[in-house]
C-alpha cells in the first residue's frame, strides 16, 4: 500500500479543522453558514448559533474551504485526496450558489436600485440560513452594504478564474451583469458599510465608506471582460464594465484614504482594501500611509479595534438599544473591543508584500490569542473586551489590563482567514492561486500609455488645410465601413446590456459615457463603431463652442487617458475637425496649433501618435458588444440627437457691430426705456468690491443663554436626528417643467388666453424692426417675463413664432458670433443644462467638498451635501437665482470647471470643505474690478462676457492664488466686453498658506523655556510679552502713515490692499490653515461653548466626535459659513488659531465657559484702534479719529479696512492684537495661585 506524503498528512489535519469549525455548520439545503459559534463554559460547542447568514461573513468563511481545495488539488497523489479536493470545491460552489439564489429572489430590488439608489431598494445584507428567504424587513436593518455585494462579486471572479464554475445559465449571467450596475456607482452611494452602522452613532444614517468603494472598485476590475462560463463560454457569458466607473471609484477612494468615512478617522476594515483580498490601491505610498495610520491608532495587545470609539460589546454599552446618544461616544474611548481578525489581515498583507518580518510578528501575536478545545482544535475568538470591573483602570492607562475572550468561538470569518494564512505560510498554496487575476500586482509600475489620435475632416476644405500642415486626415466617408458616432449613442446602445425578460430586468440605466469608454473601439456583429468624446456635443450646452476651451479640454483629455488607461490595447481619440474649430480656415487658430503639437509626439506629458483610423486597428482596444447582435439592427438615426433646425424669424444684424443701439436703431415707444438694458438689470451679482453701503453690523456679543432665550440658532451638531434630512441641508427644488415656471406673474394658462393688446403689438413691431442682437434680446427677455415662453408673437405674420422659438434662434445666433453674455442669458431662459451637471456635482461631493448655490448677500444660499438627480439639481439652481438666468447658467459652468480641477489638481482644494459658488462669483468680479481698475458694475459686465476658457482660467487663478493681469491687446472695445487673462508673474502663495507658515513659526517660538507659576496673571503677562511680537518682522515692521504707502507699495508683503484681497480670496474659498479643525476641537475641549456670529457650538461635540472627523469639521464650517463677508470670516479664523495656540502652548490653562470669537475679534480691533491713534497710523484717516470726527470707511462688520489690510503676523499684525485680547480675557478669570503651567 502506498504511503501518504507528509504534506498530505498535514493537509488532512487542516481538513479536520475546516470540517469541524466550518463545514459541519453548513446548511445542507441552502449551503449557507452562520457567522459565529457560541462556546460554553464546559469548553465545547454549545450548538447554538445565529440562524441568520450574512453575505459578507459567508464569503469570507468559505475562503478557507476554497484554499484547502486548491491545496489538495495541487498536492494530491491518491484518489482519496482528489476526492477531498472535489468535495471541498463543491462545498464552495454550494455556498456561492446559495447566496446567488438568495439575491436572485430580490431581482426586483436590484432593478429598482439602479435608478433610485435608495436604501429601501437595496439587496438584503443577511438571509435566513435554512430557507434562504429574507429574515429582517427592509426598514429594520441597514441592508445597503455595497462592500458585501462587491466582495461576493470579487470572489466569484477569482474563483471562476481559478477553474470553478459557479454560474450555470445565461439568466444568471444577466443577473451578475445587473449586480455590476448595482455597484458601479459605489463612489457616490452612501451605505451602512462593513460594520452595518453608517454613521458611528448607529442612528441609521448611511455615509460614504472608503472600504465599500474600494471593494466595489476591485470587483468591477475583476469582472470586466470575464467569461463566467470559463473556457466553455462565449461572448454571451462575458461581463462588461465601463472603465470610467472604475476610475471614479479610484479617484474617490484615493482622496478619502486613510479616512474611512465622515464619522470615522480610519477603520481596520481598510486592511481588506489596501491588501488581500481587494488590492484596490495602485499608489504604494497611500497603501503604506493607510496601513501605518490603522496600526498607529487602532492596534492593541489583543488585535485591532474596528474604529475609534466603537461601543460594540464594550462593558459600558447599553445592550437594550441599538443607537448611541451623541455625547455618549466618549465613554467608549480606550474601551473598544479588540479583534484578532485583523491580525490575520496583517499576516496576509505581509505574505503578499513579501515582508516576512511583518508576517512573523503578527503570527506570534495571534498565536497568543488562540485557544484549543478538548480535542485540540485551534479556534479564533471573535473579540476580547475589558471586564466591567476594570473599566476605570483601562481608561486611566490604556492597554494595561487583561481582557476577556468573547463568548463566540470560532468566529468563522476570523477562523477562515487564519487557515488561509496558515496554508500560505506553510507553502501548501502559492500567492497567485488565491489571486489568479493578479490583483496583487496593482501597485507595480505600468508601461507608458500611447494615445492614438485620428483626425477626420468635416469637409474637403478642412482636409486641404490640414494636408497643408502635413497632418494625416480623412473625410468621414473615407473611413467606411467604420461608423463614427457621438458618445451618447454608445450610452443608449449599452441600455441593451443585462436585459433579461425572465427576471424582468431592463438593462443598464442611461448614464453619460466617459472618456475611457469613448476611446475604445466597439465591434457589433461585422460592424465597427468609433465614438467621439461626449463633451463635443454642443447642441446640449455651449462650452465646446469656445475653441480655446475646447483645446484645453482636449489637452486635459489626453492627460487623463495617459494617467488612467488600464485596458488592453491603446486608447484611440477620434476628433471631427469642423470649420468653426479652425476659425475660418486659419492655420494660426488655437486648434491648428494643437494639431501641430500633436505631430510632435507629446501632449500634456503623454505620448501621442497621429494616424489614420484604419492603421490603428491592430493596436487599439476593441470591445465586442454581443448584446447588440447585429450592427444593422441598431437604428443609428433614431439614437442621434437632431441639431436644432429653428426657422429664421429674427432679422439678421446688418453689421458685426455689437454696440448697443436701442435708441439709434428704432424709434421710441411706450416704456422702451424700461426694456433697454433689462437683461443687465436682471442679474443678481452683488458687486462685492463696491460695498460702501453694505457694512455689516457688529454681531451683538451676548451670552449663550441670551442667544437661546431670544430664539437665535443653537448649532445642532449631531447629523443623525431622525427628523432631519442629513443627506441634503436644503430642500430640493420643486420639480417644475419648463412650461410650469412662473416669473413676474405670468403662467402658461395666462399666456395662452392673453390677448395681443396694443402695447404688446408695439413691442413686437419693435422686435421686427430691431437688427441689433442686443435689442432683440432685451425685447425677448421682456416678453418672456411678461407673456411667457409659449406666447405666440406672430412675428412677420408667421404663426407659431413663440417666444421660446425666438429665444432658441437668438441663442444659436449668439453662439455663432460668440457673444458670451447673451449666450449665457438665453441658455438660462431656455433652461439649458450642462450634460454632465449631476456628475460634476457628484465629483465634488465625493471628494468631500460640499457645495452652496446662490448669492450670500441675498440670503438665498442652498447647500448640496449629497448627489442629486440632474433634473433636481438644475431646478434647484434656477429656483435659487429666480429671474437671474445668467448667473444660474454661470453657476452650472463654474461647477464644470470646479469638477475638472478637483480631478486634475485636487491640491487646489486643500483645507476646503465647502465651495460657495455664489461667493466665488462675487470675488471673481471683484478681482476683475481690481485688475481693470474699473467700477464693480463695469467689472460685472466684463465678467459675464468672458469666454468659457477665460472664465475657467480666471477661476483657476482665484483657486491657486496666482496673480493675473489683462492683456492689452485683448480689451478691444468696451462694448465688446472681451478680455484675456494672463499670468503677470510667478505664482504667489495665497494668504492662508502664509498664515499657516506663520502659525507654525509662532507655535515653535511661543513656548517658553522655563516653568511659569503664579496663576493666570503670570501667564497673561508672559503671553503678552513673548507671544507673537517678534514674528515675521519682514511682513509689517511698523504701521505706515499715508505718506509712506506710495513709496513702499512695490513690496508684495506690504502692498496696499494685498492682505484684504488675500482675506477675501481665502474667505470666499472657505480655506483654512492646516490642522485648523483639530485645533478648534482642542479649544472646544477646554470650554463649554464657542460662539461664532451668534452661532453656538457646544462642547458635547467633543464627546461625540474625534478631532479629525470630517463630521466635526463640517459642523465648524457650518458656523463659519453663516458669515456673509469673507474677510471678516478670515479674522474669525485667525482669532481661533490664536486660541488654539494658547491651548497648545499651555495645555493646563482652562478657558472661560463661553468663548465668543466675535468678541475677541472686536476686542483686538479696539486695541488696534487705540494704538493707531497713539502712533498716528493709517486708520487715523477714518476709523481711528476721535469719536466726533470719525468717518466710516465701509469695512465689513464695522471694522476698518486698514485692519483687514494688516498682515496676520508681526509686531503690528492682527494675530498680535487678538493675542492681547485673549490675554486680557484670561486676566479677568478668577485668580488661582495653585495653577502651575509649563
Amino acid at each position: 500500500m502506498r504511503t501518504r506524503s507528509n504534506s498530505i498528512v498535514r493537509l488532512d489535519w487542516y481538513h479536520h479543522l475546516v470540517t469541524r469549525t466550518i463545514l459541519d455548520f453548513q446548511d445542507p439545503v441552502t449551503g449557507l453558514l452562520p457567522p459565529r459559534i457560541k462556546w460554553n463554559s464546559e469548553d465545547h460547542f454549545s450548538g447554538k448559533h445565529p440562524k441568520h447568514a450574512w453575505v459578507r461573513d459567508n464569503v469570507y468563511s468559505i475562503l478557507a474551504v476554497w484554499a484547502l481545495a486548491l491545496a489538495y488539488r495541487k498536492n494530491a497523489d491518491m484518489d482519496e485526496d482528489r476526492a477531498k479536493a472535489y468535495e471541498l470545491t463543491q462545498a464552495v460552489v454550494k455556498l456561492m450558489r446559495g447566496l446567488l439564489s438568495c439575491m436572485m429572489r430580490q431581482a426586483d430590488k436590484v432593478e429598482s436600485f439602479k435608478t433610485t439608489q435608495g436604501r429601501n431598494d437595496s439587496l438584503h445584507a443577511k438571509y435566513d440560513m435554512t430557507t434562504g428567504e429574507t429574515c429582517v424587513s427592509d426598514h429594520d436593518w441597514g441592508h445597503l452594504q455595497i462592500d458585501a455585494t462587491s466582495l461576493y462579486l470579487l470572489m466569484l471572479a477569482q474563483m471562476t478564474a481559478s477553474g470553478i464554475q459557479i454560474i450555470f445559465t445565461v439568466d444568471e449571467v444577466a443577473f451578475i451583469q445587473n449586480l455590476v450596475f448595482y455597484i458601479e456607482k459605489a463612489h457616490s452611494i452612501p451605505d451602512y458599510g462593513i460594520w452595518e452602522r453608517g454613521d458611528k452613532l448607529n442612528h441609521g444614517m448611511p455615509e460614504l465608506n472608503a472600504s465599500s468603494i474600494g471593494m466595489a472598485k476591485a470587483a468591477l476590475e475583476s469582472l470586466n471582460g470575464l467569461d463566467l462560463f470559463g473556457p466553455e463560454g462565449s461572448q454571451a457569458s462575458v461581463i462588461h464594465v465601463l472603465p470610467d466607473d472604475i476610475q471614479k471609484c479610484k479617484a474617490v477612494l484615493q482622496s478619502m484614504l486613510p479616512r474611512e468615512s465622515n464619522s470615522k478617522e480610519t477603520a481596520a476594515s481598510l486592511l481588506s482594501v489596501i491588501s488581500f483580498p481587494a488590492f484596490a490601491i495602485e499608489d504604494k505610498d497611500i497603501v503604506d500611509l493607510t496601513r501605518d495610520e490603522i496600526i498607529d491608532k487602532l492596534q492593541g495587545k489583543y488585535g485591532l479595534c474596528r474604529f475609534l470609539r466603537d461601543g460594540y460589546k464594550t462593558p459600558v454599552e447599553d445592550p437594550f438599544r441599538l443607537h448611541y446618544e451623541p455625547a455618549e461616544l466618549e465613554i467608549f474611548q480606550h474601551l473598544e473591543c479588540e479583534w484578532p481578525l485583523f491580525y490575520t489581515y496583517l499576516i496576509l498583507d505581509g505574505l503578499y508584500l513579501d515582508r516576512p518580518e511583518q508576517s512573523k510578528k503578527y503570527s506570534a501575536l495571534l498565536d497568543e490569542l488562540l485557544f484549543k478545545d478538548e480535542s485540540g482544535l485551534i479556534l479564533v475568538p471573535e473579540l476580547y473586551y475589558v471586564p466591567k470591573d476594570k473599566v476605570a483602570e483601562e481608561k486611566a492607562n490604556p492597554h494595561s489590563v487583561e481582557r476577556t475572550r468573547g463568548e463566540f468561538a470560532p468566529h468563522m470569518w476570523s477562523q477562515s482567514l487564519y487557515i488561509v494564512a496558515s496554508l500560505l505560510q506553510e507553502k501548501f498554496i502559492a500567492l497567485g492561486e488565491l489571486d489568479p487575476l493578479n490583483r496583487r500586482h496593482s501597485t507595480e509600475n505600468r508601461p507608458d500609455v500611447v494615445v492614438q489620435v485620428a483626425l477626420l475632416a468635416e469637409d474637403e476644405a478642412i482636409r486641404e488645410l490640414l494636408v497643408e500642415l502635413e497632418v494625416p486626415v480623412q473625410l468621414i466617408r473615407e473611413v467606411q465601413p467604420i461608423q463614427i458616432l457621438p458618445a451618447h449613442v454608445l450610452g443608449q446602445i449599452y441600455q441593451q446590456l443585462g436585459k433579461c425578460s425572465q427576471l424582468n430586468m431592463k438593462g443598464r440605466t442611461v448614464y453619460n459615457i466617459g472618456a475611457l469608454a469613448s476611446s475604445t473601439l466597439y465591434r457589433v456583429g461585422n460592424g465597427l463603431f468609433v465614438f467621439t468624446p461626449q463633451f463635443l456635443d454642443y447642441h446640449q450646452f455651449y462650452l465646446c463652442l469656445d475653441n480655446e476651451f475646447l483645446v484645453d479640454r482636449l489637452k486635459s483629455l489626453v492627460g487623463y487617458l495617459g494617467a488612467n488607461w488600464r485596458l488592453l490595447g491603446r486608447p484611440t481619440l477620434t476628433l471631427i475637425i469642423t470649420n468653426s474649430m479652425m476659425e475660418e480656415l486659419s492655420t494660426t487658430s488655437c486648434m491648428a496649433k494643437l494639431i501641430v503639437r500633436l505631430q510632435g509626439g507629446y501632449l500634456s506629458g503623454v505620448r501621442v501618435r497621429l494616424g489614420y483610423l484604419q492603421d490603428f486597428m491592430s493596436t487599439s482596444c476593441i470591445t465586442t458588444l454581443h448584446f447588440a447582435r447585429d450592427y444593422r439592427e441598431i437604428d443609428i438615426k433614431s439614437l442621434q440627437r437632431n441639431p436644432s433646425m429653428s426657422k429664421d424669424f429674427l432679422r439678421r444684424s446688418q453689421s458685426r457691430d455689437r454696440t448697443r443701439s436701442f435708441n439709434s436703431s428704432t424709434p421710441e415707444g411706450p416704456r422702451f426705456s424700461d426694456v433697454s438694458g433689462s437683461i443687465k438689470r436682471s442679474r443678481s451679482i452683488s458687486i462685492y468690491c463696491d460695498k460702501d453701503n453694505m457694512v455689516m453690523g457688529a454681531p451683538s456679543r451676548r451670552s449663550v443663554a441670551e442667544i437661546l432665550k431670544n430664539g437665535a440658532h443653537l448649532y445642532s451638531w449631531s447629523t443623525t436626528s431622525k427628523n432631519s434630512d442629513t443627506e441634503h441641508m436644503c430642500s430640493p427644488a420643486k420639480k417644475e417643467t419648463f412650461e410650469e415656471r412662473v416669473a413676474n406673474g405670468w403662467s402658461p394658462a395666462r399666456s395662452r388666453t392673453m390677448s395681443l393688446d396694443l402695447e404688446s403689438k408695439q413691442y413686437i413691431q419693435k422686435l421686427e424692426e430691431a437688427v441689433n442682437i442686443n435689442d432683440q434680446a432685451d425685447i425677448l427677455h421682456f416678453l418672456y417675463n411678461t407673456k411667457g415662453p409659449d406666447f405666440d408673437t406672430n412675428l412677420f405674420g408667421d404663426r407659431g413664432a413663440t417666444v421660446q422659438k425666438l429665444l432658441l434662434e437668438l441663442y444659436e445666433k449668439a453662439c455663432e458670433v460668440k457673444l458670451w453674455s447673451l449666450v449665457r442669458h438665453t441658455a438660462g431662459l431656455l433652461h439649458k443644462e450642462v450634460e454632465d451637471l449631476a456628475d460634476c456635482c457628484t465629483d465634488l461631493l465625493v471628494h468631500q467638498k460640499q457645495i452652496t448655490i446662490g448669492i450670500p448677500q441675498d440670503g438665498q444660499e442652498e447647500v448640496i451635501t449629497r448627489p442629486l438627480p440632474s433634473t433636481d439639481l438644475k431646478n434647484l439652481i434656477y429656483k435659487v437665482f429666480g429671474e437671474d438666468m445668467s448667473t444660474g447658467v454661470l453657476t452650472q459652468e463654474l461647477l464644470v470647471y470646479l469638477a475638472i480641477f478637483v480631478k486634475s489638481d485636487p491640491k487646489l482644494f486643500s483645507e476646503m470643505l465647502r465651495l460657495r459658488v455664489g461667493l466665488i462669483i462675487e470675488v471673481m468680479v471683484a478681482e476683475l474690478a481690481r485688475s481693470l481698475d474699473c467700477t464693480g458694475e463695469d467689472a460685472a459686465e466684463y465678467f459675464m462676457n468672458l469666454s468659457p476658457f477665460e472664465m475657467k482660467t480666471l477661476l483657476y487663478h482665484i483657486l491657486s492664488g496666482k496673480e493675473f493681469g489683462i492683456s492689452d491687446g485683448s480689451v478691444r472695445n468696451i462694448s465688446e466686453k472681451q478680455l484675456s487673462i494672463i499670468n503677470i508673474d510667478l505664482p504667489k502663495r495665497v494668504g492662508m498658506r502664509k498664515l499657516s507658515d506663520a502659525i507654525k513659526k509662532m507655535t515653535a517660538e511661543s513656548k517658553p523655556s522655563m516653568t511659569l507659576s503664579g496663576g493666570r496673571r503670570g501667564l497673561t503677562r508672559q503671553f503678552e510679552k513673548t507671544d507673537l511680537q517678534p514674528l515675521a518682522p519682514q511682513e509689517t515692521e511698523e504701521p505706515k502713515g499715508p505718506e509712506q504707502h506710495e513709496v513702499e507699495t512695490h513690496h508684495d508683503g506690504d502692498r496696499v490692499g494685498n492682505w484684504v484681497r488675500r482675506r477675501c480670496l481665502d474667505g470666499a474659498l472657505n480655506r483654512v490653515p492646516e490642522a485648523f479643525y483639530p485645533n478648534v476641537w482642542k479649544v472646544l475641549e477646554k470650554c463649554h461653548w464657542i460662539t461664532i456670529y451668534k452661532h453656538a457650538l457646544p462642547s458635547a461635540m467633543v464627546r461625540e466626535m474625534t478631532a479629525r472627523e470630517i463630521k466635526f469639521a463640517l459642523c465648524v464650517e457650518g458656523a463659519l459659513n453663516r458669515i456673509p463677508e469673507p474677510e471678516y470670516r478670515q479674522l474669525i479664523v485667525e482669532a481661533m488659531m490664536v486660541l488654539a495656540l494658547v491651548v497648545e502652548s499651555y495645555p493646563n490653562q482652562p478657558l472661560w465657559d463661553t468663548v465668543d470669537v466675535d468678541d475677541l475679534v472686536y476686542e483686538g480691533y479696539q486695541i488696534y484702534l487705540r494704538e493707531q491713534a497713539a502712533i498716528h497710523g493709517d486708520s487715523t484717516v477714518c476709523c481711528a479719529r476721535p469719536p466726533h470726527e470719525r468717518i466710516s470707511c465701509g469695512g465689513a462688520g464695522g471694522i476698518c479696512r486698514y485692519f483687514y489690510d494688516t498682515a496676520p503676523s508681526g509686531r503690528y499684525g492682527t494675530m498680535t492684537y487678538f493675542s492681547k485680547a485673549v490675554a486680557k480675557k484670561l486676566s479677568q478669570l478668577p485668580h488661582q495661585n495653585e495653577c502651575v503651567l509649563s
